[in-house]
């Protein structure tokens, strides 16, 4: 496959990487590793990477349906019953938002959700208005607020999602750069920029804008999404469009995250045909997903994304992460999204 292949050649390319290294059946059951084979805790389950391996299955089946990959989700999710004891739930907030977001794009009637979301609405903290990262922490940020917002928007809980995100927006954005902070702790706001905590504020602002009671809502809504976008413009513009890169662990999935959500934001302002603004909203938003994936498509070795799509893979190190092939695999997918918004 060249440099030129279809979105979506790619992203099964990046699937079968990921699935064939990475994803052990063990019965009826599946999980997926945390490294490579070979790798110092290699076979150590994350709840959290597997929130994510659940969503970019569910991608994957909406654009490339596939009876084996239905099956192979099956599995998954019952290996998440097993390694939860059937709970589906961990102390950590942010995990849990992020698993409730799988749940919902694999089945919106699916009996975990309710448990899940009462989870997150019931945790938020009344005296600050937002949810905790985890039980008993200070720490109130956006990897935690920002999905969990998502997550109520798409449910009969849409006050509490309003009210999370307009936390974020009050407390976290930077107002010298337009981007999102990492969070606040103990009152004091820690300044750290992180490329998935812009995509959460542009999904949790246009899943707001979805279901807006009035025209005026939608659009303060849609003002906020694309206010980020063009932050980001400007946050990778001296890079060529490219997504600060953040390591392996869990920060191989920050890029992929905010891939996902900026294909959203794409195909959202491009449905407004008569607004100029909106159209160049959409078109930044697509080119900065068709860097990252171009780049990490061009960087690939022996099957292998990088952490950073400015080098080649390699067969070591951080690369061998879970995490960081998720990351790439969601970013190619959020590419094929854009590809079908364009055929379609």
């Amino acid at each position: 496959m060249d440099a030129t292949a279809p979105a979506q050649t790619r992203a099964a390319a990046a699937e079968a990487a990921v699935v064939d290294r990475y994803v052990h059946r063990y019965g009826p059951v599946a999980w997926a590793h945390a490294a490579a084979p070979g790798v110092a805790g290699a076979r150590t389950w994350h709840y959290w990477w597997h929130a994510h391996l659940l969503h970019v299955l569910c991608d994957a089946q909406r654009h490339r349906p596939d009876p084996r990959r239905r099956r192979l989700l099956r599995a998954v999710r019952r290996g998440v019953t097993l390694r939860t004891l059937g709970r589906w739930v961990t102390p950590f907030y942010d995990d849990v938002a992020w698993m409730t977001l799988a749940v919902q794009r694999y089945d919106l009637n699916d009996r975990r959700l309710d448990r899940l979301l009462r989870r997150l609405d019931d945790a938020v903290d009344p005296a600050v208005g937002a949810l905790p990262w985890a039980v008993d922490s200070a720490l109130y940020n956006a990897p935690a607020n920002g999905p969990a917002a998502i997550a109520l928007a798409w449910s009969a809980r849409r006050g509490s999602a309003v009210d999370l995100d307009a936390w974020v927006a009050a407390t976290l954005d930077d107002p010298a750069t337009g981007l999102v902070r990492d969070g606040m702790e103990h009152g004091v706001v820690r300044p750290d920029l992180w490329t998935y905590n812009q995509g959460v504020a542009i999904g949790s602002a246009l899943a707001l804008a979805e279901g807006a009671p009035d025209a005026d809502a939608r659009d303060a809504h849609e003002a906020r999404a694309a206010g980020v976008v063009r932050a980001l413009v400007r946050w990778c513009g001296e890079d060529d469009g490219l997504f600060p890169a953040a390591g392996g662990g869990d920060g191989g999935l920050f890029a992929g995250i905010l891939a996902r959500y900026l294909a959203e934001a794409a195909v959202w302002f491009a449905d407004d045909e008569t607004n100029d603004e909106h159209r160049e909203v959409s078109r930044a938003a697509a080119d900065l997903v068709h860097r990252n994936a171009d780049a990490l498509w061009d960087r690939r070795r022996g099957g292998l994304f990088p952490a950073d799509p400015r080098r080649d893979a390699r067969a070591d190190g951080d690369d061998l992460d879970l995490s960081v092939q998720l990351g790439a695999w969601i970013t190619l997918e959020a590419a094929a999204d854009l590809e079908r918004m364009l055929t379609s």
